[in-house]
């Protein structure tokens, strides 16, 4: 049977998407979420929560999930718009989703006592728990819409209209 491959986009937007979006979303997450209360004014909290964001929670997720992932799919399957929203989402929120089945929810983010009861989790620890994953699956299809953008979004032919749902 034929293999059917797709057009792909050359590895130098793929690396500078890999550099910028990552980047992005952590400063957008860092403007919804900012971090750090005790430091004086709003631009520094923001700033070093991106920090914080982009090295802990966007770069790894990206080396260790969405390289392996782009080398996969990369031929195999069109590089449309939903397809990296999906991507991204997945990438974005995999970790997390780890973090929370097999360690469970960290008191840092809950309230232990509403959270778990003898050692189960809640009904309301569940809601918290999908509710911390839809956060950043929206960040994640917003950064995959981005990566995209930079990456994918000018590919040749194919006519313009179904460049972003194909």
């Amino acid at each position: 049977m034929a293999v059917t491959t797709f057009p792909s986009t050359p590895w130098w937007r793929i690396a500078v998407a890999l550099i910028v979006v990552p980047l992005v979303a952590s400063f957008a997450f860092a403007i919804y979420s900012p971090a750090y209360e005790g430091l004086p004014n709003m631009r520094e909290r923001v700033i070093r929560t991106a920090v914080v964001v982009a090295f802990f929670g966007a770069y790894p997720p990206i080396v260790v999930l969405g390289i392996p992932l782009i080398f996969y799919l990369r031929g195999r399957v069109r590089a449309s718009l939903a397809n990296c929203a999906i991507a991204g989402a997945s990438v974005a929120t995999f970790p997390w989703l780890c973090l929370i089945v097999f360690f469970g929810p960290d008191e840092a983010w809950t309230n232990d006592h509403i959270t778990y009861h003898n050692g189960m989790m809640t009904l309301w620890g569940l809601l918290e728990a999908v509710e911390l994953l839809a956060e950043i699956a929206v960040f994640g299809i917003a950064a995959g819409a981005l990566f995209w953008l930079i990456a994918a979004s000018g590919l040749k032919n194919r006519p313009p209209l179904k460049k972003v749902f194909e």
